[in-house]
């Protein structure tokens, strides 16, 4: 039997309410019986007390216990207002034994008189006599007098007493599990609201809808749920709106060479154009574009299984960009671009794959390159910013990244609108920035448009490697 997540707190709610209360209420109870008992005994026992001078005062005159039986008899009717006063008992309050029994015990403890001759025996256990008050004469102990409530029993009218004590207890300990039911049903609501409608909004989500939001009504731990629902879901639209713009990016970019080479080569079969060297080269290239797509995604994945192989070696970072920039010397100066490096005195090595610090570079500047107009200058600065770290920054005097695309320049295929035209694949930033990372570095840029844009690679450094010889 399938029990719902509701009914099982309704059910751990009330279990740990009436479990409580039935605590409570037991241990009240226990506690109200045990000290009401002995308020009644110590009572009974102060009764005793009092009533004591009269039955010595009898055993005086009398000389015995004789007749005490009448006298407890006329007692009994005149505390009960059936008969007139007792010249025995003028000294005696008459509602001091209107609700207890007396008992009056021989010198051997034996039970020689009774109020209530009538009701069952009392049964004396051991100790009573101390419960009782000595009656002495001539200072001889010729009897004692008790009060039976001082040995713990209790007479009809206190047990009723307790009895009512304990209907009561009994009654709250049920309005609290009724209160209680009512206050978890509404707990039990509260908390599964929310889950409920994760749920809900879950199964959308697995359905494909990932517009899907869940309400934040408060500050707790369901409200966190919900907000980091939120976050994933829209963690989840954006990178379906990435994959959905990659695939149409990534079919752009396999169109445009595949229909060249498709048109360039059923027009060399149908005899169109003749096999000259500028056509094969223009074929080629499409080759070479089609084969950089690919290689990129291939980097892509391994970076994203954690596969890519770093060959690691001493790098000294003051020689790599100085050969990195010569690479691109005669690039720039065909752009019109003036090129600076800024490096300093001191050397500064890294531990790192010198092909794939290439390959960050290169795209770095090649962005530079692209992006910035004839008569503009790019530089490339090398210095240490901490002890045991280094960058390198490529800074342009290029039209500048909007600051809505700056955060999402490294996201893969992203292209400012600016420069969807242009060729690329959208991919290289993002490897860039993977392969820094790969490196333990980091791959940031700061931008102003119409002014430039800097990007920063930071690496940490190693020790230098010492010299042989």
């Amino acid at each position: 039997m399938n029990i719902s997540l509701r009914t099982r707190l309704i059910l751990s709610f009330l279990v740990t309410i009436v479990v409580t209360v039935s605590i409570v209420v037991l241990f009240a109870n226990i506690i109200t019986r045990r000290r009401f008992t002995y308020m009644v005994s110590a009572n009974g026992e102060r009764l005793a007390r009092r009533v004591a001078p009269t039955f010595t005062a009898y055993y005086e005159r009398i000389g015995s216990w004789q007749g005490i039986e009448e006298l407890l008899a006329v007692y009994q009717r005149w505390s009960q207002k059936q008969s007139p006063p007792n010249p025995e008992l003028d000294n005696v309050p008459s509602d001091l034994f209107r609700d207890d029994r007396l008992l009056l015990l021989d010198r051997g403890g034996k039970i020689i008189a009774d109020s209530a001759p009538n009701e069952a025996p009392v049964k004396l256990p051991a100790g009573s006599l101390e419960k009782g008050t000595a009656i002495i004469v001539n200072g001889h102990r010729v009897g004692t007098v008790i009060v039976v409530s001082a040995l713990g029993e209790l007479n009809q009218w206190q047990a009723a007493f307790l009895r009512q004590v304990t209907n009561l207890l009994l009654g709250i300990g049920g309005i609290i599990t009724i209160v209680g039911f009512i206050v978890s049903s509404f707990q039990a609501q509260r908390i599964l609201a929310p889950i409920q409608a994760l749920s809900v909004a879950a199964h959308r989500i697995a359905t494909g809808d990932l517009s899907q939001r869940l309400p934040i009504t408060s500050d707790d731990e369901l409200g966190e749920m919900a907000g980091s629902f939120n976050t994933m879901a829209a963690g989840l639209e954006e990178q379906a709106e990435l994959r959905h713009r990659a695939m149409a990016d990534i079919a752009h970019e396999l169109r445009t060479p595949l229909s060249i080479l498709q048109i360039e080569l059923e027009s060399l079969e149908d005899g169109l154009i003749e096999p000259t060297t500028e056509v094969i080269v223009g074929l080629q290239g499409e080759v070479v574009h089609l084969g950089q797509l690919v290689n990129d995604l291939r980097m892509l994945s391994l970076t994203d299984a954690g596969e890519l192989h770093l060959v690691r070696q001493p790098v000294k970072l003051g020689n790599f960009v100085r050969e990195i920039t010569a690479r691109v010397a005669v690039q720039m100066h065909e752009a019109g671009l003036t090129l600076k490096t800024v490096l300093p005195s001191a050397s500064l090595t890294v531990s790192g794959d010198y092909r794939r610090l290439t390959q960050i570079l290169l795209n770095l500047l090649s962005n530079a390159i692209t992006h910035t107009p004839a008569g503009g200058t790019i530089t490339v600065t090398l210095r240490q910013v901490a002890e045991e770290r280094a960058v390198i920054s490529v800074a342009d005097t290029g039209v500048g990244i909007p600051e809505a695309d700056l955060p999402h320049i490294f996201e893969r295929f992203y292209q400012v609108k600016a420069a969807r035209n242009r060729a690329g694949t959208g991919l290289g930033l993002s490897i860039a920035r993977s392969l820094a990372v790969a490196h333990g570095g980091q791959l940031w840029a700061t931008s102003a448009v119409g002014e430039g844009s800097i990007f920063t690679l930071g690496l940490p450094l190693v020790a230098e490697p010492a010299s042989s010889g």
